[in-house]
């Protein structure tokens, strides 16, 4: 109603909202619920201001991501390619991801930024990088601009005795 007083709306009035509220309770609500059931409804809080109400339905909009580091030749790329199978997850190289936007002589900052732009654009809701982060710069700087990882993989392997 305090809307109404600025609006210039003709269907900013008790009546009206009172039905919108009805059809969402009816209609919307149902199907809210069932995908809630499923993992699959993230909820952002609308009131605050613009800026951070942005940022919280970004972070929403990201898939789980999950990281997996280890030292080369530590079977991150079978064990990778195994949790992608088993969790329905996309397992995507970090390394190569770099190669394929020209990323190499970029900072941290600007290869971190277009991961999470590419994240973004992921329709799959699992999402595992391998060989992310490099360095704590990139997992700090990923944190704070994207969400937390779900799970952190460390694989390590003892050396060869030969």
């Amino acid at each position: 109603m305090v809307r109404a007083k600025t609006s210039g709306r003709s269907d900013d009035n008790e009546e009206t909202i009172r039905k919108r509220l009805q059809t969402f309770v009816d209609e919307s609500k149902p199907v809210v619920d069932m995908y809630k059931r499923f993992g699959k409804v993230r909820e952002v809080d609308g009131s605050g201001d613009q800026i951070e109400v942005f940022k919280a339905t970004r972070k929403a909009m990201l898939p789980q991501v999950s990281w997996i580091v280890g030292p080369k030749m530590s079977g991150k790329t079978v064990v990778g390619d195994c949790l992608a199978s088993r969790t329905n997850a996309k397992l995507l190289n970090f390394k190569d991801f770099i190669a394929k936007q020209g990323l190499q002589n970029s900072d941290d900052e600007t290869i971190v930024h277009a991961l999470i732009q590419q994240l973004a654009l992921e329709i799959s809701p699992r999402i595992l990088i391998e060989n992310f982060p490099q360095n704590t710069f990139q997992a700090k700087f990923f944190i704070k601009n994207s969400v937390c990882p779900s799970r952190v993989f460390v694989l390590s392997c003892s050396k060869d005795l030969s």
